[in-house]
């Protein structure tokens, strides 16, 4: 069963560490980060209710939120990469379409 992110109630990916930033691993205060940013859906050329699902949310502290912006996993872990070995530990809940499109797997 997803987890949910109580305070804002959205459901995102996976089951473990739902409290921390999958970046990293801040317990607050915590948003939802769409891991396929919205700004680059189109880049991807997929159907909405591939990107816009649990599988491609995952729970993320507002700091890392806000500097990872509408970067791509990539782009991010450029500038992090003490964060990519975390988020690859925590986002193994994440759909094989998201993991594909990240180009992380």
């Amino acid at each position: 069963m997803p987890a949910r992110l109580a305070k804002r109630g959205t459901v995102v990916s996976g089951r473990k560490n739902k409290r921390q930033c999958v970046y990293c691993g801040s317990d607050g205060p915590l948003s939802v980060d769409h891991v396929v940013p919205k700004p680059q859906w189109r880049k991807y050329h997929v159907k909405r209710r591939v990107i816009d699902n649990p599988s491609n949310r995952v729970v993320a502290c507002i700091k890392c939120n806000g500097e990872k912006g509408s970067m791509s996993p990539k782009e991010w872990f450029a500038l992090h990469p003490e964060y990519k070995t975390r988020f690859m530990r925590e986002a193994k809940y994440l759909s094989n379409e998201i993991k594909h499109l990240t180009g992380l797997w």
